[in-house]
């Protein structure tokens, strides 16, 4: 989902630390060090996420123009995983197992040799196509020490968090009610009211 087309719906994360003076050279070595690393058949990783260029998946070779603009680092975070359809990789692995036990003159196969099977025939398939490839753009405001992630998706949350820690040793913390007025900073009385807030539910329940 990018931040420089379609609808403009993100989520937000307060930064948790401070930016160090040297930040652009620092967090450029980071941010090359992290970038996306293709998935290829051979891999042992079924998915994996990495940095690119915001809006541009397969520009995984950043330089500080795209990187740095303004107050901001913009960044694309980019996640590539394999799918291959369950019915496929099924028939194909009892093509290959009726295969093997003719060979073998065999009537069963071990569990190792099952899985070991398996996993062939899914690099196989991986050779013949491509992972799904999917970018989600990310804007940091360093000045208000908020990141935009322009998803609202659970996981993909939690990818950037965690590939946004490993790059710049910082977390993030999702915006929520809670956070909110913690940032904005409450007065004793209001923090007091805040404590004793009880949920409404709005919604009848069903039995």
């Amino acid at each position: 989902m990018s931040a420089l087309r379609g609808s403009l719906t993100y989520a937000r994360f307060f930064v948790d630390g401070d930016v160090p003076d040297d930040f652009r050279e620092k967090y450029m070595r980071a941010i090359r060090l992290r970038a996306m690393k293709p998935l290829e058949a051979d891999d042992d990783d079924l998915e994996r996420s990495g940095w690119c260029k915001l809006a541009e998946p397969f520009e995984i070779e950043l330089r500080y123009d795209d990187v740095f603009y303004n107050e901001f680092i913009v960044l694309g975070i980019r996640t590539d995983r394999w799918q291959i359809p369950g019915p496929m990789l099924k028939a194909r692995v009892r093509e290959a197992e009726a295969a093997y036990l003719e060979k073998k003159g065999r009537e069963k196969l071990g569990r190792k040799e099952r899985a070991e099977l398996k996993e062939t025939v899914a690099r196989k398939l991986r050779k013949q196509t491509a992972p799904a490839t999917r970018e989600v753009d990310v804007a940091w405001s360093l000045n208000e020490g908020i990141v935009r992630f322009f998803s609202h998706a659970e996981k993909a949350a939690g990818n950037m968090t965690e590939l946004f820690h490993k790059t710049f040793g910082l977390h993030l913390i999702a915006e929520s009610p809670y956070t909110l007025a913690d940032r904005i900073g409450l007065s004793k009385p209001q923090q007091s009211s805040w404590q004793e807030i009880e949920s409404t539910v709005l919604a009848k329940e069903v039995v």
